[in-house]
């Protein structure tokens, strides 16, 4: 029998079997943890699967609408609910028991195969929201680097395996020349482009797996794991060429765009992570003092 086929004679039996009951909008059928002691065969309305966060925050992972089942695989391996499921909208539900859907399963097997077929698509569905989900987390949206809190978080990590191996770990801060003039010139808007701009000039710069960021406002991060400092102060020095050559909106009024930066190494500078990002920091504010559109600390 086709899987479609399939699925409609589930439908139909289930709503045969169930006992079919209201639910008003905003109603719980299930909380996460829940027993798995039922099916159900929504009939009308639209039912949502929802995680509920431990501050009692609320994401939607799916809906449901008329047609839809829900609850079959926890009827079928005994374990509790994965997550809870709420009527958005007022809803009619037919409520069969576990044990009359698993009769029903050993009776149809191949509706077991459609059930195994629709859950494959759910899990795909699913894998690509939470892909999706986790990138805009940890993604500054502006410039489409990573944002701080990811950097932070690689770089304990990073600096956590280079204690064990001994490699170089090296971290390098930028900071756009006068940013603000420029911003009071042209505009917010034109600000903004020039700062995805650099976020373009940045990611083509550094090598393959070197975690670039925006720090916030004008300020940028790069984590280059393996660089000593020689090779991390190469890479900002090509950063710093490609900005100060690069066209930006309006960049003929103010002459250029240029960038500050400073570099820091573990272990040579810093053992930790504050401390690394701190010495970074430093020796940023020492290329600002020493005249800007340089990189410090500069060659030996």
């Amino acid at each position: 029998m086709p899987v479609t086929d399939a699925v409609s004679s589930m439908r139909s039996l289930l709503s045969e079997l169930g006992d079919e009951c209201d639910l008003a909008a905003g109603t719980m059928l299930w909380k996460e943890g829940d027993p798995g002691n039922e099916v159900v065969l929504v009939k009308d309305g639209t039912l949502q699967v929802v995680h509920e966060g431990p501050e009692g925050d609320v994401v939607v992972l799916r809906e449901l609408e008329a047609g839809s089942v829900l609850g079959e695989m926890a009827c079928l391996d005994g374990q509790p609910r994965s997550a809870s499921v709420r009527a958005f909208t007022d809803c009619r539900i037919a409520r069969v028991p576990a044990t009359q859907f698993r009769e029903l399963l050993r009776r149809r097997p191949e509706i077991l195969e459609a059930l195994l077929l629709q859950q494959a698509q759910i899990v795909r569905s699913l894998t690509g929201q939470v892909t999706r989900n986790h990138r805009r987390a940890i993604t500054d949206p502006l410039t489409r680097l990573y944002n701080l809190g990811f950097f932070t978080e690689r770089l304990s990590m990073e600096l956590e395996r280079a204690r064990e191996t001994g490699d170089p770990v090296s971290v390098v801060m930028f900071d756009l020349d006068h940013f603000k003039l420029y911003n009071d010139t042209y505009g917010h808007q034109q600000g903004n482009v020039a700062l995805a701009r650099v976020g373009e000039i940045l990611k083509s710069t550094g090598r393959r797996g070197d975690i670039v960021a925006r720090y916030g406002g004008e300020e940028f991060v790069a984590l280059l794991y393996g660089a000593s400092r020689d090779e991390a102060r190469r890479f900002a020095e090509s950063v710093r060429t490609a900005i100060e050559s690069a066209a930006f909106p309006g960049g003929a009024g103010l002459g250029r765009v240029t960038v500050s930066g400073g570099v820091a190494s573990f272990p040579s500078d810093a053992l930790t992570r504050d401390a690394l990002i701190e010495c970074a920091d430093r020796n940023l504010y020492h290329a600002k003092q020493a005249g800007r559109n340089r990189i410090e600390p500069g060659p030996a």
